[in-house]
């Protein structure tokens, strides 16, 4: 991803065209192709694919090592959140964000959340951007 932005001289995600987008879903077919298979059409099968790759993410060594540093102790795996996804990058009127109902910083138990103008939730979660 990084190196389609770096070709199209793009800061942000939002600075990449319609051919840039085209080209990076090109480039995410060919994982699939390196492992023999072809990337699913059908919406479930994809949905399978990705809840499977969140639960399979649990026991790689940055999630273990990301849970050794932190001392997160005692959990018997993860979860997955499945929703409906709206664009959030079609101008200065939309956006994206995350809510929690602790501050994930320091447990307190208060409201918390974070959002970014004319992004997508990728975007938050990946510290792209900054968020506000």
């Amino acid at each position: 991803f990084d190196i389609i932005k770096e070709e199209a001289n793009a800061s942000n995600d939002v600075d990449l065209g319609v051919a840039d987008l085209k080209k990076l879903c090109e480039e995410y077919k060919k994982v699939y192709l390196e492992q023999g298979k072809k990337f699913p059409s059908d919406p479930y099968e994809q949905l399978h694919a990705c809840v499977k790759a969140v639960f399979g993410s649990w026991m790689t060594p940055r999630a273990v090592k990301y849970r050794e540093i932190n001392n997160v102790k005692s959990l018997l795996g993860t979860a997955t959140n499945i929703q409906t996804m709206v664009f959030g990058n079609m101008g200065d009127d939309s956006g994206t964000g995350v809510a929690f109902s602790r501050n994930p910083s320091t447990g307190e138990n208060i409201l918390y959340g974070e959002y970014l103008i004319n992004a997508q939730g990728e975007d938050v979660v990946a510290g792209i951007r900054t968020p506000q």
